[in-house]
């Protein structure tokens, strides 16, 4: 009783195994470059962004983009205001954004954005990621304020 037991547990951690090894192979095959890239045609991929000069050889590197039938001009304000606690991220609010709905106007008060400003990433508003560089309307570069970790956001007209 107790080998019959015991060989169906091996077979079923066997099976579960082979079914983890082969999730993992593709999320890494498939899914992962796809999300690497997410939006991004092969051009925006392909092309110099803000803060590359920066970090030579990242460990990490993921272009993603979202094309936007607007202006820089008109795209810029809802950048300046992202962060939680402030306008949210126009994302999954119900993560990213602790459920709070992210804005759906522009707010003067987040309009002040600055180099040094800490962009928001946690409840107590004290994690996130510094501004180190503005270059309105074209693009905005946080840092980690160690050197680790560089994010460009670039606004590229079409």
């Amino acid at each position: 009783m107790i080998m019959r037991r015991s060989t169906k547990i091996m077979r079923f951690s066997g099976r579960l195994a082979i079914a983890l090894a082969v999730a993992l192979v593709a999320y890494f095959v498939f899914y992962r470059p796809l999300q690497l890239n997410w939006g991004a045609s092969a051009d925006e991929i392909k092309r110099p962004m803000t803060g590359d000069e920066i970090v030579a050889k990242p460990k990490f590197n993921a272009t993603r983009a979202v094309t936007i039938a607007a202006t820089p001009e008109r795209i810029w304000p809802w950048l300046m205001q992202i962060g939680l606690k402030r306008a949210g991220w126009y994302s999954y609010d119900l993560l990213d954004n602790m459920a709070k709905p992210s804005a759906e106007q522009i707010i003067a008060q987040f309009q002040n954005l600055k180099a040094g400003d800490l962009v928001p990433m946690s409840p107590d508003g004290k994690m996130g990621f510094w501004v180190k560089e503005l270059r309105p309307p074209r693009s905005m570069l946080w840092w980690d304020g160690r050197g680790g970790v560089e994010l460009g956001l670039g606004v590229v007209r079409a």
